[in-house]
């Protein structure tokens, strides 16, 4: 990966103007005299697009890109199309009036003196990425007064997810880093209650966990969420309600379309008690074929 973070502090404490943003490959020349060029320590391709954004949002007004974008092309083309128009193709025709590495930014005597102080934060390192671009993507709308409906046509990296044959186990809500899942029941007795598994699409950043650990495989991907729903208020959706009753031997709830007294686990227990099952996706080791 290749960071912008020495660059976003510069950037918060100067008043840089457009930046030209340059590939380790591409030639020393950019837009126009009055731009200031950055050497990238890597490719301009791994550069995350959350940091553009952030760059954008902490002082370039102008962010040239010199060298193949990779999937930052994508991020340009979003912006393109909602009227936004300050992350553009490097143009090579003047050398530069200045230009130093990404991991060798000056800073200015008045930033020594704690003079060139700015109110604006730099972005938090312990956000997930995903987090951290819907966070800058909502600052530079808002800053450009552009309203998230504009983004109903371009997919996000959420996914929209539907499912079927869930057993309310839980597994996906624990796996899932940003509670964008969540059961809830509905008490019934001391031994039946309802489950309901819901999902925030707002919050899902798909990752794909629910969907790769899922123990009944129940999840069913439909594509990605909009950058609209990404950016919206967090709105629980319902996915499956499974009535469900509890197992009389390890007072687990399984559904009760399952039928029995007896959770699956605990019927197999019953059924053959010195029976050895192995994990189901774990690779057996060599000579074992139970």
């Amino acid at each position: 990966m290749t960071t912008l973070r020495q660059l976003h502090s510069w950037l918060r404490a100067n008043d840089p103007g457009p930046v030209a943003l340059l590939d380790p490959e591409a030639e020393e020349l950019v837009a126009g005299k009055a731009v200031t060029a950055v050497r990238l320590t890597g490719p301009l391709s791994e550069v995350p697009r959350h940091e553009i954004l952030e760059a954008l949002n902490l002082g370039a007004t102008l962010l040239y890109l010199h060298g193949d974008q990779g999937p930052l092309s994508s991020l340009v083309e979003m912006l393109t199309s909602i009227g936004i128009d300050r992350v553009q193709d490097g143009q090579p025709e003047v050398k530069p009036r200045e230009i130093f590495s990404s991991e060798d930014v000056p800073h200015a005597r008045r930033d020594l003196f704690g003079l060139g102080h700015s109110a604006l934060e730099l972005p938090d390192e312990d956000m997930l990425p995903e987090d951290r671009e819907r966070l800058a993507l909502a600052t530079l709308l808002k800053t450009e007064n552009v309203p998230s409906s504009a983004l109903a046509e371009q997919p996000s990296h959420g996914l929209s997810l539907q499912t079927a044959g869930c057993t309310a186990c839980g597994v996906c809500v624990k796996a899932c880093p940003t509670d964008a899942l969540e059961l809830t029941y509905l008490e019934l007795g001391p031994e039946r209650r309802i489950s309901t598994l819901s999902i925030y699409d707002s919050a899902c950043i798909g990752c794909r966990q629910c969907v790769d650990l899922c123990p009944e495989k129940a999840f069913t991907e439909r594509g990605h969420t909009s950058w609209e729903t990404r950016l919206g208020e967090k709105v629980k959706r319902p996915l499956e309600t499974i009535p469900t009753t509890q197992c009389e031997k390890c007072k687990t709830f399984f559904p009760l379309k399952e039928g029995g007294t007896l959770c699956k686990t605990c019927k197999a227990t019953r059924d053959n008690p010195f029976g050895i099952r192995w994990p189901e996706g774990v690779p057996k080791p060599p000579g074992f074929d139970f």
